[in-house]
C-alpha cells in the first residue's frame, strides 16, 4: 500500500531530561550526559494501515547528544506512560512495537549526535481511527557485564504523540496560549550600536559608559532562557559598512543562563575583549546575540545584533 503523506508535525521541544527510577548494573562514569531538543512530538491526521517515516517524509530525524566526556553505547526504547505521565485527552499506545526506532542502538562519541529515524505503523482497524495515543521514547546508556558495580541509571525521555484524526483542540489552545505568551520575550534593542570601544582590553557592557542588551517580559509568564552568540552573523542581516566579527569569542555572555519574571527587564551582562592589533581598530564588527526560551514544547529563539566600532 502506498504510502500517504498527509501527517503534520505540531511541536518540537527543547531538553526534557528525567530520572528513570531503575537499577542497573554498572557503575555510572563521571561526565556521562545526555540531552535532546525532542521533548514532545506532536503528530496529527495519522492513518490506521499506513507507514510513516518522520525522517524520511518530514526531513526530521530523532537527534540524541553525547554531552559527557566518554564515548556511550546507547539505546532507545518504545514504552507505555504511566497514567501520571499521560497528557490529558491521550491513551497509552496499545503496543509499543507500532512505533521502531532505526538504528535503536548506536555509540556517540563526545559531543556527537544520532541521526535516527522514527517509523511509526498503525495496524489497518477502524477501532484505531480517531484516538489519541502517546508512548515514551527512553534513551539510556547500555552496559557490558564488564563494567562492574550496581549503580543508578539516567536516561532521558520523549513524550511521542499522534491522533488518527484531528489532534485534541485543548492541545491546540494550549499550544497556541503558549507561543502567544513567549512572543511577548525580546532582546532589547533589536539593533545596539556601540562605539569607541578600544582593543587590547576588557570592556563590560552594562556598566559606566557602554550600553548593554536587556532581556524583556512584557508576558505574564516567568520564563529561563539560555544565551549564546552566532556563529554566523551575516545570516541575520547586517546593516551596511558592517562586517561579521572574526571571532564570536571576543564577545562574552557573563550568565549563559537567565530567568526572567512576569513584567520584568534585566540586564544581559556582556564583555567584549578586541584583540590589541592594528587591522582591528577603526573597524565596524557585528555580533549576534541569540536566547533560547527553555520549558516550552517547541523551539523559541529570539535575538538582538550588537553592533559595534573600534576606537582608531
Amino acid at each position: 500500500m502506498r504510502r500517504k503523506r498527509t501527517f503534520w508535525l505540531l511541536a518540537l521541544s527543547a531538553v526534557f531530561l528525567i530520572m528513570l527510577s531503575n537499577a542497573v548494573l554498572c557503575k555510572r562514569k563521571p561526565g556521562q550526559g545526555l540531552s535532546t531538543k525532542f521533548s514532545d512530538i506532536i503528530l496529527g491526521n495519522l492513518k490506521p494501515g499506513m507507514v510513516y517515516s518522520l525522517k524520511k517524509e518530514r526531513g526530521l530525524p530523532y537527534k540524541v547528544m553525547n554531552t559527557g566526556d566518554t564515548k556511550r553505547t546507547l539505546e532507545i526504547k518504545v514504552e507505555k506512560p504511566g497514567g501520571g505521565q499521560l497528557k490529558p485527552g491521550y491513551e497509552p499506545i496499545p503496543d509499543p512495537a507500532w512505533i521502531r526506532i532505526i538504528p535503536e542502538r548506536f555509540e556517540l562519541a563526545p559531543g556527537e549526535e544520532s541521526n535516527c529515524d522514527i517509523i511509526i505503523s498503525i495496524p489497518q482497524d477502524e477501532k484505531f481511527a480517531n484516538r489519541h495515543f502517546q508512548a515514551l521514547l527512553v534513551t539510556m546508556p547500555v552496559f557490558f557485564p564488564d563494567e562492574p558495580g550496581v549503580h543508578l541509571a539516567f536516561a532521558i525521555a520523549s513524550r511521542f504523540r499522534f491522533s488518527t484524526g484531528p489532534t485534541p483542540v485543548e492541545v491546540l489552545v494550549e499550544n497556541r496560549r503558549k507561543i502567544l505568551e513567549a512572543l511577548k520575550i525580546e532582546i532589547a534593542p533589536f539593533n545596539l550600536h556601540v562605539s569607541e570601544i578600544p582593543t587590547g582590553k576588557v570592556i563590560r557592557l552594562g556598566k559606566g559608559e557602554y550600553p548593554t542588551l536587556q532581556l524583556v517580559n512584557r508576558g505574564k509568564e516567568s520564563y529561563k532562557l539560555k544565551f549564546g552568540i552566532a556563529d554566523d552573523p551575516s545570516r541575520y542581516g547586517l546593516a551596511k559598512d558592517y562586517i561579521a566579527a572574526p571571532d564570536k569569542t571576543w564577545l562574552k555572555i557573563l550568565r549563559k543562563t537567565m530567568k526572567v519574571k512576569q513584567r520584568q527587564i534585566k540586564d544581559i551582562g556582556m564583555e567584549l575583549n578586541i584583540p590589541d592589533k592594528e587591522e582591528y581598530k577603526g573597524k565596524f564588527f557585528a555580533f549576534v546575540v541569540i536566547g533560547e526560551i527553555e520549558g516550552l514544547d517547541f523551539p523559541v529563539r529570539i535575538y538582538s545584533r550588537l553592533y559595534i566600532k573600534t576606537k582608531e
